[in-house]
């Protein structure tokens, strides 16, 4: 359990550096990896100066978008849901954005109306940040928040329908939840940095039987596959466990530890777990047995998932290059900057997660703009700018 601790140390101080960042002469938090999410023709993403940006993917101009006030940071990806947007913010509020409101109805051009907000509570607690991407079902968003806590929330008023208040943790530095909570059925699956997986009922909040726990904390969300639970750690290690079972499947590798953490959660494709690791490393991996399939070096770690499209693998690197990859034989290929192609593929850091539509994949960087890959030319479009326009 020292290890659990040490870890949880660790992540704490490594990515304090990255979590906040200030306004000048505010103090306020901002920045964020927020990634973007694409409905209907329009393209939402939250900003590193704290806006929530809406852009007309035909123009690929703002079609508006709503500053949050206080002046904070967004790591949270839009999710949107027939005419509402809703994002969680590093101040502890979820905020849902009516997206049908007329702009001549506006009081001001550049906003759109806020259908609700809801304020995450302290709780004696040092954060209530939402770091966590917000999780979904049909009737409820589900919150992680930094005060260790989880909540659920009415979709349609934002009301609270439950709270977790009872999940153990070893120390005060451990009980950080910055993964997103995962739902399969009536059960919400959420892992901790203090190494356990638990589930909750998705009803009630209610701690429910089984949980598992590791030596380490886990980096990453869970992911289900066929009642297996996949889920990166800070063992440098991928675990595979059996929803109800308390021995993992399997652990990769095997021999030795990666070179770094599964920071990013895999995805798993036809029986198949693509695992991005912070050594820069895409692994394959047989979903029932934990064999290497193969690798793909990226050559720079890899902080958000891989995404499918067309059959072919996107990743995206921190380096700023994005690289298409065949799923069956691990040979990739980069995508060249559309300006200069000895530079990575945007001009930036990638830490957002990718959206894929439509053959296309969306990357905002870390200079807050937007790209747009499409992945059949093998070309990058030219940049977005998330900043007001005047």
């Amino acid at each position: 359990m020292k290890q659990v601790k040490i870890l949880a140390l660790i992540v704490i101080a490594l990515f304090a550096l990255l979590l906040v960042s200030c306004i000048p002469g505010t103090g306020q938090p901002t920045g964020g990896w927020s990634g973007a999410a694409v409905r209907d023709g329009i393209i939402y993403v939250g900003s590193r100066d704290g806006r929530v940006v809406a852009i007309n993917s035909s123009t690929r101009s703002q079609q508006w978008d709503y500053t949050i006030t206080p002046a904070t940071g967004i790591y949270t990806t839009p999710i949107v849901d027939g005419d509402l947007v809703y994002v969680g913010t590093y101040n502890g509020i979820v905020l849902a954005l009516n997206t049908s409101a007329r702009v001549e109805d506006l009081p001001f051009p550049q906003a759109r109306y806020g259908e609700w907000e809801w304020y995450c509570p302290i709780e004696n607690a040092k954060s209530n940040a939402i770091v966590a991407d917000l999780a979904m079902s049909e009737d409820a968003l589900y919150v992680a928040s930094s005060n260790g806590r989880v909540y659920s929330l009415d979709k349609g008023s934002g009301d609270e329908n439950w709270k977790r208040q009872d999940i153990p943790v070893l120390t005060e530095n451990a009980e950080k939840i910055w993964n997103s909570p995962v739902i399969q059925g009536n059960t919400l699956y959420v892992s901790t940095f203090d190494g356990h997986i638990y589930t909750l009922s998705a009803e009630t909040g209610q701690l429910l039987d089984w949980s598992f726990e590791a030596e380490a904390g886990f980096a990453s969300a869970p992911v289900i596959y066929e009642d297996i639970i996949y889920v990166g750690s800070f063992d440098r290690h991928l675990y595979a466990a059996t929803i109800g079972s308390d021995v993992p499947v399997w652990i990769f590798p095997r021999e030795k530890p990666a070179g770094n953490w599964f920071w990013a959660s895999p995805i798993i494709n036809e029986g198949i777990v693509y695992a991005g690791c912070l050594d820069g490393k895409l692994y394959a991996i047989e979903a029932k047995t934990g064999e290497k399939l193969w690798e793909f070096d990226a050559e720079s770690p890899i902080v958000s998932s891989p995404v499918l499209i067309d059959n072919l693998l996107i990743v995206g690197a921190e380096s700023g290059n994005v690289y298409v990859i065949n799923p069956e034989t691990g040979v990739g290929e980069r995508i060249k900057n559309r300006e200069n192609s000895d530079k990575p593929t945007i001009n930036d850091q990638i830490r957002a997660s990718l959206c894929a539509h439509e053959g296309l994949v969306y990357v905002r960087g870390e200079d807050n703009q937007l790209y747009i890959v499409d992945i059949g030319n093998k070309e990058v479009s030219q940049p977005i700018p998330l900043t007001v326009e005047e």
